[in-house]
């Protein structure tokens, strides 16, 4: 067993007489001095005699250790590293995304660092057990602030890959995206005016355009007044005030389970970090049983996400009856197209000028079962982009219930 997250800063009473948080602060301070620098390219052992720190910790001190080998060079806020990337050839650098734009580092690891750092991560992560060094060949999670997917043998032909995403210490506000013109103010009331009144919401964009950032506000915000659910792999959203988080369980179907059983933890609103399988069904049918969500979906567009959101759907659906067909379809289709789910789309991406913003608010207008699978779904737009000037504007009006008449 791992000890909670809480429990980190208790761990070493319990564990020995090591001061775990004075080992991770020693290593730290080995990578800002530069004094690792010449240690990359040895074996983890060999550095670590070098350095004269970690030579006689074992696997179970590493689980208390909040320090991932070379990711540690891009790891503080100042150098403004979003992603941190590992290819697998032993022979090639990292590569980072830093202020927006991809760069090379020139920096170069010995293989056997790379699997150091993967079984960290999943240490950290509590993927792996302390004294497990076998692990899938496919890996993803959540470990101190780093979301992390991870490949080895034989899936990463060429050597173990590393993709990493380095979560804000500080969560932006909805105060701090309207500021930086991310979305507007009007916009943003909207939106929290929806969620007040029991409106699904899906945040759909491109990878990288702000998906999470966005559902990060948005959930601090309501999550002042309601409790909220969260149904996660590795867990990547922060928490609210009154808030559950559920991790995945990792099993064929884990996640349309795990939003189901969310319908027992009384919430106010289901939050599913990500949609990307069956358990679109299972948000759909909780949200038109008076359980409404809010997910973050891949697409380029309002239709697209529509359409991908139906596809998924489809997907849950057919497991669940074991089929599927127009019947099965319009079922789907007839679910978000209800009155009852009455469900709003926020796109964000990218601007024609470069910047990350909201492009695009519409609501899913009623239409019961009607249409086919692929038709078009008829939408109301309530804010676009203007090119001209460069933000998000007001072009119609709510139809739904909840805002009729006022919004």
């Amino acid at each position: 067993m791992f000890p909670d997250e809480k429990d980190d800063d208790l761990a070493a009473p319990f564990a020995g007489s090591l001061d775990y948080a004075a080992i991770t602060e020693e290593l730290q301070m080995l990578v800002r001095s530069g004094r690792m620098r010449g240690c990359w390219g040895l074996p983890p052992e060999e550095a670590f005699a070098l350095a004269g720190v970690g030579v006689d910790l074992d696997a179970d001190d590493w689980a208390r250790i909040s320090w991932f080998g070379p990711l540690e060079i891009w790891r503080d806020p100042e150098h403004e590293v979003s992603d941190i990337l590992y290819n697998g050839p032993p022979d090639e650098p990292f590569y980072v995304v830093q202020r927006g734009a991809m760069a090379c580092t020139g920096v170069t690891a010995h293989p056997e660092w790379i699997a150091w750092t993967q079984r960290q991560l999943l240490l950290r992560g509590h993927k792996l057990q302390a004294y497990d060094y076998d692990w899938p060949a496919m890996a993803q999670g959540v470990a101190d602030r780093l979301r992390f997917a991870i490949t080895g043998p034989p899936v990463g032909r060429e050597g173990r890959s590393l993709a990493i995403r380095l979560l804000p210490e500080r969560w932006r506000t909805v105060d701090d995206l309207v500021q930086a013109e991310v979305i507007t103010r009007e916009a943003s009331d909207l939106l929290l005016e929806a969620l007040a009144s029991g409106a699904s919401l899906l945040v759909s964009g491109p990878t990288g355009s702000g998906k999470t950032t966005l559902t990060a506000a948005l959930t601090q915000a309501v999550g002042r007044r309601l409790r909220l659910v969260f149904v996660e792999d590795g867990g990547e959203l922060p928490r609210a005030p009154n808030s559950l988080h559920l991790e995945v369980p990792a099993e064929d179907g884990g996640f349309s389970r795990a939003v189901t059983f969310a319908l027992r933890q009384k919430p106010s609103y289901i939050i599913v970090g990500e949609v990307r399988g069956g358990e679109a069904m299972a948000m759909l049918q909780a949200a038109a049983t008076g359980h409404p969500g809010i997910g973050t979906i891949h697409a380029g567009g309002v239709q697209s996400a529509l359409r991908n959101l139906e596809r998924m759907a489809m997907i849950g659906l057919a497991a669940e009856s074991g089929g599927g067909g127009q019947a099965a379809a319009q079922i789907v289709r007839g679910l978000i197209t209800s009155d009852t789910v009455s469900l709003i789309v926020a796109q964000i991406g990218q601007t024609a000028r470069g910047r990350r913003a909201v492009l695009a608010v519409e609501e899913v207008l009623r239409q019961g079962a009607q249409g086919h699978s692929g038709d078009v779904f008829p939408t109301n737009a309530l804010f676009a982009h203007d090119p001209g000037q460069d933000r998000l504007v007001r072009v119609g009006n709510v139809n739904a219930a909840w805002g009729l008449g006022r919004l």
